[in-house]
């Protein structure tokens, strides 16, 4: 199971069925520190399914390539998606 006590975890693009202020309650709940910025200090990088760009899909918000660009630096940033962490709350829920 996840432990997200003392993570920081940044929130990018929009998340379905819970809104992004749900999706914030539930992290702080366990813990998680939640940032508007990828930093230093980030853990988690949550992924919403739909990113800025509408008109590319393929591209990807600012905050998911600082996060590309920091792990290419050497930092630990573990990416989740929409789905893997709404199976986390689905499961948690029990």
């Amino acid at each position: 199971m996840l432990d997200f006590r003392e993570k920081v975890v940044v929130i990018t693009g929009s998340l379905r069925p819970m809104t992004r202020q749900e999706v914030i309650v539930f992290l702080e709940g366990r813990g998680a520190i939640v940032q508007n910025y990828v930093s230093s200090q980030t853990d988690i990088l949550l992924a919403g399914h739909k990113q800025l760009d509408l008109f590319e899909p393929d591209k990807r918000s600012k905050k998911y390539e600082a996060a590309l660009s920091r792990i290419a630096e050497g930092q630990t940033i573990t990416i989740f998606s929409e789905e893997e962490f709404f199976n986390f709350v689905k499961k948690s829920q029990f």
